[in-house]
């Protein structure tokens, strides 16, 4: 049942992340330490909002789905923190991180963060499995083989990969608690579908946020270093 959930949800991603350009540029040495630090970026105004949605959700479904709760719970936990390891990585190359970080994200991260904040306190917690789904299948696929590229191709150091081969390592493990969360709601016609949906739009607005780094990244080659981030 896992594997057949597993197949169904990533194919909703075939069309907005296999088939997005970053990989291919990566690939072809057409990415810069600029394009990274725009990764970083988004990346970290992602990620910086996880636990707090995670914490609504858990708060909400307390006294109905215990179960769900001490997930998010525990996922909150193992999330918590981790914005810190772009930081670190924004450290690593020399650049300063509250400069870098200053102002709004890009449109891709703030579709994702919008959408998992109403899932949390307005629509249906169980639909924050597909976001996990999707954002932790992404990193599970990718992560350590793109801080290896970034390594070996592009001379960006090893002190500067934390978040990548972190999530590398750990998203496979969170891939499979996500899938085994799903089988439990699988059932539900009404829960599965919101699921799907949540999945769907992931996949679609991190498709965005690598189209934004791309942008964001080019954008900061032509002058030669980061400035503001225009939306």
């Amino acid at each position: 049942m896992i594997s057949a959930i597993i197949n169904d949800l990533k194919g909703h991603g075939k069309s907005h992340i296999d088939g997005n350009p970053i990989f291919a540029r990566l690939a072809d040495g057409e990415v810069t330490r600029l394009h990274y630090l725009a990764y970083l970026r988004e990346t970290y105004h992602l990620i910086q909002h996880t636990p707090k949605y995670l914490m609504i959700a858990a708060n909400r479904v307390a006294a109905n789905d215990p179960w769900l709760s001490a997930y998010f719970r525990k996922f909150c936990r193992e999330e918590t923190g981790h914005e810190l390891l772009c930081i670190k990585d924004i450290h690593a190359l020399g650049e300063n991180a509250d400069a870098l970080l200053s102002g709004h994200s890009s449109p891709g991260v703030w579709g994702i963060v919008t959408q998992c904040y109403f899932w949390a306190s307005e629509g249906n917690p169980v639909a924050l499995l597909g976001d996990a789904f999707a954002t932790e299948e992404i990193g599970a696929a990718s992560g350590m083989g793109a801080a290896q590229v970034l390594e070996r191709n592009y001379g960006i150091p090893r002190q500067a990969t934390n978040f990548l081969r972190v999530h590398g390592s750990e998203d496979k493990k969170h891939l499979e608690a996500a899938a085994q969360a799903i089988e439990r709601y699988a059932g539900d016609r009404d829960h599965y579908a919101d699921i799907v949906y949540a999945t769907r739009m992931t996949y679609r607005y991190y498709g965005e946020l690598f189209t934004d780094v791309l942008e964001l990244g080019d954008r900061w080659s032509k002058i030669g270093s980061p400035s503001p981030a225009r939306v």
